[in-house]
């Protein structure tokens, strides 16, 4: 069969990691991995941060309004954590309250035994001005390493991507979201965050605390915290998010119950956001937790938001695994099986937007129901399904070995990140900014690569008999748009959204493969330039799974054939 070429990229340098891993072992730390959350009301904000023990002091959070002058203070609760192979580690949550909306507030953490942070600024529910919008962030599978989205300099070679390493650059990538009222982070943290008894987990956060400690935080579970350790690691490490679940706690693999935070809702400016986990229909859960309770819940807390549209006008339930995607096999079995419950309840109650990772790549449909798209966003007649699941991890890039369906807008799997400016009840500014390192000269770290509006005058329960009914047979061109991270660079990308290996087949038969050997020449040398030593091929099988495709450490060459 034709040789089903697919992406180039950096491959992770083992021994490097290896001797970062060595390094993280054993090491003792004290107050760090600050992170802060949305409290449960808008006067509140929760901290949440980690340290090697406790040492009989009281965990503490301290504010006020000027540096140098906190004045006001909370005690904390901490928690044990015991999962971890050879080691104890305690996390700690205190709530700062009676704040005020749209106030700066400066703030450390820690005790007079194990020391207190550096003080962090942070603003409360700002206040947006008529004209000026709400700035959220989102994405998702983020790593340690191959933190691509986080700056310039994350790199395949550490697991160590913090305020230091980031400092030579901060004019780009999420450390330049420096307004963003929010950030969101739809599962799949560290890779993972119980990898080498939890090390991996503890880089992670000091790596994101340059951003996660001055604005708030949000998050919803993914499949890389399935397992019993980085479940455990999951709930534990995400004590401070606003949960109002029922069942109300869950019991991990670290003992009693802690908050709930597989499924909860919290509202941000005009946005109501619901965060669920998508691993409720793949085995999770403690017992009591379950599927079913997030159902019942889930319809519930919707009822309740659409009876506060006047105040609250936008839904977004956000989770980690697709409802619609085109890149592979993620797209039918797993994503037919969360549809089947998740597509005909957020279509009664008007969920605005489904936000989702767990592909590598940047997907956004338009609105979309049972397969069929009107393929416009004025007055969207159903949800809106975005997949922005391409932060930067090792697993790398996502293919897409299936063609661009009618229903999809865009479509990229370069490393990137979102952004939503939410503007008022009406219109929602949307754009997705790459931030790929791999192959793309650093001048291209930042271009805003998709950019749309979204503009909704009746909001609420969408109508039936107004719902999309035919499935458009082709895209007008410039509707469906799709872009491979290297089809580019070989000079193939048609516009076409067919998939890159069709592409090459294509080219292979018009023009030689003689000719096909001197495009892969000339991209061998960019990437060899770009990172000696360090290429390998991106798996396209059947299936599109690329996850784990370490292959050829050195020195391969080339698969010219057709066998």
């Amino acid at each position: 069969s034709k040789a089903t070429v697919s992406v180039l990229y950096w491959k992770l340098k083992m021994k490097l990691l290896l001797v970062t891993l060595l390094s993280l072992a054993g090491s003792a730390f004290g107050t760090e991995q600050v992170r802060i959350a949305l409290g449960k009301t808008t006067d509140a904000l929760s901290v949440e941060w980690h340290t090697e023990n406790t040492q009989g002091g009281t965990p503490t959070v301290r504010w006020g309004t000027q540096n140098g002058s906190l004045i006001h203070s909370a005690t904390g609760d901490s928690r044990k954590f015991t999962v971890d192979a050879g080691r104890v580690w305690y996390s700690h949550v205190a709530v700062m309250s009676g704040l005020s909306v749209n106030t700066e507030y400066y703030y450390q953490v820690g005790d007079s035994s194990t020391g207190f942070s550096q003080v962090f600024k942070v603003m409360n529910r700002r206040t947006r001005p008529a004209g000026q919008p709400y700035r959220h962030i989102l994405m998702g599978d983020m790593g340690s390493s191959c933190a691509f989205t986080l700056c310039t300099a994350c790199t395949q070679h550490s697991y160590t991507c913090d305020k230091t390493t980031c400092a030579k650059n901060t004019s780009v990538g999420l450390v330049s979201e420096t307004d963003a009222d929010m950030i969101l982070h739809v599962g799949d943290f560290a890779y993972n965050m119980g990898t080498n008894n939890g090390t991996v987990g503890d880089q992670f956060f000091k790596n994101i605390e340059q951003i996660a400690a001055w604005t708030p935080y949000m998050v919803s579970h993914g499949n890389h915290e399935d397992d019993a350790t980085d479940l455990a690691h999951y709930i534990e490490s995400w004590r401070n998010m606003p949960t109002n679940s029922v069942p109300a706690t869950f019991k991990s693999a670290n003992g009693e119950g802690a908050p709930n935070s597989l499924y909860f809702s919290w509202d941000h400016g005009l946005v109501h956001y619901v965060a669920m986990s998508t691993e409720l229909w793949f085995g999770v859960t403690d017992g009591t937790v379950t599927l079913a309770t997030f159902l019942t819940w889930l319809k519930a807390d919707l009822e309740k938001a659409n009876k506060n549209r006047e105040a609250v006008p936008w839904i977004v339930v956000h989770g980690h695994r697709s409802i619609y995607c085109s890149c592979d096999g993620d797209c039918h079995a797993d994503a037919y099986k969360v549809r089947a419950d998740m597509e005909p309840i957020m279509f009664d109650y008007g969920v605005d937007f489904f936000i989702n990772g767990h592909e590598h790549n940047y997907e956004r449909m338009w609105p979309t129901y049972k397969d069929k798209s009107d393929q416009s966003n004025v007055n969207p007649r159903a949800p809106i399904y975005v997949v922005t699941g391409a932060a930067g991890s090792q697993e790398m890039h996502e293919p897409f070995i299936f063609p661009q369906p009618s229903w999809s807008a865009f479509r990229s799997n370069s490393f990137s990140y979102s952004r939503m400016f939410v503007y008022n009840a009406t219109h929602i500014h949307w754009q997705q900014v790459q931030t790929d390192p791999s192959l793309f000269p650093l001048s291209d770290y930042g271009r805003v690569i998709d950019d749309t509006w979204i503009v909704q005058d009746r909001h609420g329960p969408f109508n039936a008999n107004e719902a999309p009914k035919e499935k458009p047979t082709t895209c007008p061109k410039g509707l469906c748009i799709s872009h491979d991270h290297w089809a580019p660079l070989l000079g193939l990308e048609d516009g076409s959204g067919r998939p890159t290996h069709e592409l090459i087949a294509e080219f292979r038969d018009k023009n030689g493969d003689d000719a096909w050997r001197a495009k892969l020449s000339g991209l061998m040398a960019v990437a060899k330039g770009s990172s000696p030593n360090t290429v390998q091929w991106e798996d396209v099988r059947a299936d599109g799974n690329s996850d784990g495709a370490w292959i050829y450490p050195k020195g391969f060459s080339w698969r010219h054939g057709r066998s």
